[in-house]
């Protein structure tokens, strides 16, 4: 389902509500000027019958003269200002009478009833008639509309943190501790920023207190590691030597990748996306592995892809290592291409789906040694890379397999 935002949905709401208010208004406008005509021509019927009651009775002149003064109506009795009032008039309705028939004109904006009866034409003027106005149906309107544009403002602006509160919470997220995301207030939101705030700064102290710890492990490892060293170029060249040299230069190697590996959990690792060779990729590693590269076979396609050399070697020394120590002839087999990388040996099918050895400290049944970080490492750095890490086990033989397929190749 798409994710429409707090304030687009908020918006919407009262934009519907506009317009729901702005048709309610419009409908009463008609209805009200409706209404208007209506006692308009109900006040004109009732006097023409008060008038045509008193030509029945055969009242003077001056009664229906002063009648019509009382209904606010203006007797037209100078017959040329009447024929030349009822040209081109507006007829608006017709009501017959027993006596004949009354007419209702619209001339100019004034309203003027013209009675047919006893053989007689009279003419009045409607001077107490006023054209509709809208202006208090628009005045309604206004200000209902201020209302609501108050409301929404109010309802806008008390959330108007939650942007901010996002953006801190978004910058924390992407590995930025150095954040403030209090917000100032009692309100439910201002308490959650608080409460946010206090957590990041626990977080903060956490991440900072671990960093402070890893580097000191490694910084009291890598001295006893050092002075080692110098100590065997002293001894006598010897198999011993030999030995303890590749010993101490895999534990500084190991160190080493351990801090990569703890900057790039934590984010902090700079990805340096180059393009590489594929040889050159699997001979650094072979050299991390420590290993002798006739213990293995290799099918190298000559291509290039786009990734970190420090990182990728270090994923494919890790299958390497997997693969000599778990082989079942101490030996592994490598096929690179532009599509995928796959590293294999002889022997059974592992006990549990791949998701279990990705796990960080898990490891099989049949282990040697290690912590069970090596399968955990290489699906890290697959993913920060966008590419595919998965397992399967051909022919007696397990096969770890790097999907490359989002990279281009580069032919040598």
């Amino acid at each position: 389902m798409r994710r429409v935002s707090i304030f687009v949905f908020i918006a919407a709401i009262f934009a519907i509500a506009f317009l729901a208010a702005g048709t309610a208004f419009y409908f009463y406008g008609v209805n009200d000027k409706y209404r208007h005509s209506q006692m308009m021509v109900q006040r004109n019927i009732l006097f023409a019958q008060n008038i045509l009651l008193r030509m029945e009775r055969g009242n003077p002149a001056e009664q229906i003269e002063e009648a019509a003064r009382k209904y606010g109506m203006k007797w037209i009795q100078d017959e040329k200002e009447g024929v030349a009032l009822l040209k081109k008039a507006k007829l608006l309705g017709r009501q017959p009478t027993p006596f004949g028939f009354i007419d209702m004109l619209e001339k100019e904006g004034h309203i003027y009833l013209l009675i047919n009866a006893f053989g007689r034409l009279i003419l009045f003027e409607d001077l107490q008639y006023h054209p509709y106005n809208p202006t208090i149906v628009w005045i309604y309107f206004a200000l209902t509309a201020l209302v609501m544009g108050l409301i929404f403002w109010a309802i806008w602006f008390k959330l108007r943190p939650l942007k901010s509160l996002q953006r801190c919470i978004r910058k924390f997220g992407e590995g930025e501790l150095d954040i403030h995301c209090r917000i100032d207030g009692s309100d439910e939101i201002a308490q959650v920023s608080q409460a946010i705030d206090e957590a990041i700064g626990r977080i903060r102290m956490l991440i900072n207190s671990r960093n402070l710890f890893i580097r000191n492990i490694m910084h009291e490892l890598k001295t006893p590691l050092t002075k080692g060293l110098l100590t065997v170029q002293m001894v006598a060249e010897s198999k011993q030597k030999e030995r303890l040299e590749r010993i101490f230069m895999r534990l500084d190697s190991t160190i080493s990748e351990f801090g990569t590996i703890e900057q790039l959990s934590s984010g902090k690792f700079p990805l340096t996306v180059r393009a590489v060779t594929m040889e050159d990729l699997i001979d650094q590693a072979i050299d991390l592995a420590m290993i002798d590269k006739a213990r293995g076979s290799y099918d190298i396609a000559p291509v290039r892809i786009e990734a970190d050399f420090k990182l990728m070697s270090i994923a494919l020394k890790n299958l390497i290592d997997n693969a000599m120590k778990y082989a079942s002839d101490r030996t592994f087999h490598i096929v690179a291409d532009d599509r995928k990388i796959v590293v294999e040996s002889r022997g059974e099918a592992l006990e549990h789906p791949l998701s279990f050895y990705l796990q960080p400290y898990t490891q099989g049944s049949d282990a040697v040694s290690g912590l069970g970080l090596g399968l955990y490492i290489v699906d890290m750095i697959a993913r920060v890379h966008g590419f595919g890490f998965r397992y399967e086990h051909r022919n007696g033989s397990n096969r770890f397999i790097i999907e490359l397929q989002q990279q281009r190749k580069r032919p040598l």
